[in-house]
């Protein structure tokens, strides 16, 4: 199962309010708008308990998100996406 898209910033801000989840959720990805390593990294922690894996939104095509510097537009920024799936990557503890 996937989660909805949360944008990564509203979702730090109140976790519960934006992600509830069950045991028949399992396996289960969060997925995140995104543009920042180290915002992502928090998100993953916060979710690590929760989900199996986490995910870089790379499609959304809205103007939004052209605004927001995520979804498809991160495409146009490559050194932007290493970055943020090194952090997780290299996290300690490990991540999912």
């Amino acid at each position: 199962a996937y989660t909805p898209m949360m944008h990564a910033s509203a979702f730090l801000s109140a976790p519960h309010k934006h992600m509830s989840t069950s045991d028949a959720d399992r396996p289960l990805v969060a997925q995140f708008a995104v543009n920042d390593a180290a915002l992502l990294v928090k998100c993953a922690r916060t979710v690590a308990e929760r989900c199996d894996a986490v995910d870089i939104n790379l499609g959304c095509p809205q103007s939004v998100a052209r605004k927001g510097r995520y979804g498809a537009f991160l495409l146009d920024e490559p050194d932007t996406v290493v970055q943020m799936i090194r952090a997780v990557r290299d996290a300690r503890p490990p991540l999912p």
